[in-house]
């Protein structure tokens, strides 16, 4: 009786994204992305969910806007980089991942590319543990992940940016880069 009782109340308070919310949410993320190529950093500040955890080590990465904004302008702390890549069409709800893009020709380890897919992940996805994990966000919760991944014949790393939809405004929650 205690487990139906349970899973009752998971599906009462659970929130997943409808239609409507993917819409909103890949609009934001739009707009999201218009500030970062403006480096509109204070515009930028409030997709973010402070304190933004680290989702490597859960440490905290920044605890407030101006601790954000002053990292934002430190290209060494840089950690936006290509997000504005990925193409979304908020009124169709359509992601357009980047499929292999070229960076860069040659070099050491050969052809340097890049992907960026976007995808919403619900708590029975199959991956959806390593991103709840990762974020430490409630699996009532649905997420939007966007993934920058740059790679050539002898380095893969991946980026991670994880958001979720926190009353009707999109939140950058966690930040995983691995490795």
């Amino acid at each position: 009786m205690f487990l139906l009782l349970l899973v009752f109340s998971m599906q009462i308070y659970s929130s997943p994204f409808t239609e409507a919310d993917k819409k909103e949410v890949l609009k934001q993320f739009s707009e999201l992305q218009n500030a970062l190529k403006r480096k509109n950093a204070s515009a930028l500040s409030t997709y973010v969910s402070y304190p933004l955890k680290d989702g490597n080590i859960k440490t905290v990465i920044w605890k407030s806007s101006s601790d954000f904004i002053k990292d934002f302008r430190d290209p060494e702390n840089y950690v936006f980089s290509h997000l504005d890549e990925l193409k979304v069409n908020s009124a169709s709800g359509q992601i357009d991942n980047v499929e292999e893009k070229l960076l860069e020709r040659g070099g050491e380890g050969g052809d340097k590319f890049m992907e960026i897919t976007g995808k919403f992940i619900t708590s029975s996805d199959d991956e959806a543990e390593f991103y709840y994990g990762a974020s430490g966000i409630s699996k009532n919760d649905d997420l939007f992940v966007v993934t920058v991944s740059v790679y050539d014949d002898m380095f893969d790393g991946s980026s991670y940016y994880i958001f979720i939809l926190s009353g009707n405004k999109l939140k950058l929650v966690s930040y995983l880069q691995l490795p």
